[in-house]
């Protein structure tokens, strides 16, 4: 061991000394690697090369322009009305609050006095206890016939002081008669002067009689004046008492629904309370608003707006139901509130299961001004709201329009078109000035509306 040592010890200091074997072998794996990567890489390129030198050349494909196939729609120039959809709401055209017109207690109802029955007009709803006014009539009957009782012993005094009048003014001529004869002889001395003035006392007495005859028919015919007048006065009061009878009875107008009631038997009510009320399901109307502009435009038409036909429609239980109304009046005032003026339609009749009620929420269909000389055409068809594209010989031409009106899926414009074009109704997002198109079918039928396109490549 010392030995070895030793030797070690002996050496050189500048000797070199041998590489590890592990060493070497790391520094020359990459190396091999990278060799092969670069040998892989080359026969890659060299096959490649040959391959691409081995195909075939192919014929170019000739270019085919795009051709759309298109729905069209003609272009017609006439008078176009759009219509307005408005909501509305039902209305009473004749509603009526029924009101007690005396007081007492109530005896009798109608059992159809109740809110959603229909009764019919003259029909007794409810009687009021007659009994105090039944006597009130009877009152006033006595003191009729009393007065007029009186007036007939008026009428036979003035008959007896007349036939007495007629013997005093014969008594009164008598006596002047024989005055005048008692004179004559009075002044032959035929008589004395008391026989004269005895003559003369009987002619006034005759006189006398004969004016308080007089006075006492005057007298007569003022108090029978007085009864005349005290039995108009006590007819009009058998008439009062009658008619307070009568309304004893609360009597249905006309026919119709019971909207409302709040009365009982037995219950007392006094005059002009409000025990019910009632109206008329067949003068049913719907109340709905007009903008200012619609307002304007309507009435500003050759079409006045009263009289106008609109059609109602109410959806119940998932089917929608429509009656006819007729507008037949405006609104007294504009509604600042709404915006607008509000118009109401009287409901016409119609055939349906259902029977409209007041306060119900319906859509209306209102007829708009008439547009003349305009173009109908589909939504699809006016792009931007200012322009269309007409389709000539295959291609497509802009042409401005100006948006009117809407009518549901339809526009309604005027502008630079001519009766009998042809204009594109299909929503192309490529459409622009020359686009090639083509239709389906090589005509020009009217296009459906939301219709969509299909590039043709020719193929």
């Amino acid at each position: 061991m010392l030995d070895k040592a030793d030797n070690r010890l002996d050496l050189p200091m500048d000797t070199p000394r041998a590489k590890p074997a592990p060493a070497r072998r790391a520094f020359v794996r990459p190396v091999v690697q990278i060799a092969l990567m670069a040998l892989v890489l080359a026969g890659a390129w060299v096959a490649m090369d040959r391959l691409a030198a081995s195909r075939k050349e192919r014929s170019p494909r000739p270019f085919t322009p795009l051709v759309y196939t298109v729905e069209t729609t003609i272009a017609h120039r006439a008078g176009n009305r759009p219509d307005i959809r408005l909501y509305g709401q039902v209305d009473t055209g004749r509603n009526v609050d029924l009101r007690t017109a005396v007081s007492g207690d109530v005896v009798e109802i109608h059992p159809d006095l109740v809110a959603g029955r229909r009764v019919a007009q003259g029909a007794v709803l409810m009687r009021i206890d007659p009994f105090a006014y039944e006597g009130a009539l009877v009152e006033a009957r006595a003191n009729l016939a009393s007065t007029r009782a009186a007036i007939a012993e008026i009428d036979a005094r003035l008959a007896s002081e007349r036939e007495q009048l007629e013997a005093a003014d014969a008594q009164l001529e008598l006596a002047r008669a024989d005055l005048e004869r008692a004179l004559s002889l009075a002044g032959s001395g035929a008589l004395t002067d008391k026989e004269v003035d005895a003559r003369r006392l009987i002619l006034s007495q005759r006189e006398q009689a004969s004016s308080l005859r007089r006075n006492n028919i005057l007298i007569a015919e003022a108090q029978r004046i007085q009864q005349e007048a005290n039995a108009e006065r006590l007819e009009w009061k058998v008439r009062e008492a009658r008619r307070r009878l009568e309304d004893t009875a609360l009597i249905a107008p006309f026919d119709g629904i019971i909207s409302d009631e709040t009365v009982e038997t037995g219950r007392s009510v006094n005059a002009n309370e409000v025990v019910a009320s009632i109206y008329d399901d067949n003068a049913l109307d719907v109340k709905f608003t007009l903008t200012n502009a619609q307002y304007g435009r309507m009435a500003t038409d050759a079409d006045p707006l009263v009289g106008r036909q609109v059609e109602l429609s109410w959806r119940v239980g998932g089917t929608r139901y429509t009656w006819p109304a007729t507008i037949d009046r405006i609104g007294a005032r504009v509604t600042a509130e709404r915006g607008g003026v509000e118009v109401f339609a009287r409901i016409g009749e119609a055939d349906n299961p259902v029977h409209l009620r007041p306060g119900a929420f319906v859509s209306l269909i209102v007829p708009d001004r008439i547009w003349p000389e305009t173009f109908r055409l589909p939504e699809t068809a006016v792009r931007n709201s200012d322009h269309v594209f007409l389709v000539v010989d295959g291609k497509l031409e802009r042409r401005d329009v100006r948006l009117i009106a809407w009518d549901g899926e339809d526009a309604i414009v005027d502008g630079d078109l001519n009766d009998g074009d042809v204009v594109l109704a299909t929503r192309l997002t490529e459409a622009s000035e020359g686009i090639s198109v083509r239709e389906p079918s090589g005509e020009t039928p009217e296009a459906p509306a939301g219709s969509s396109a299909q590039p043709d490549t020719g193929e």
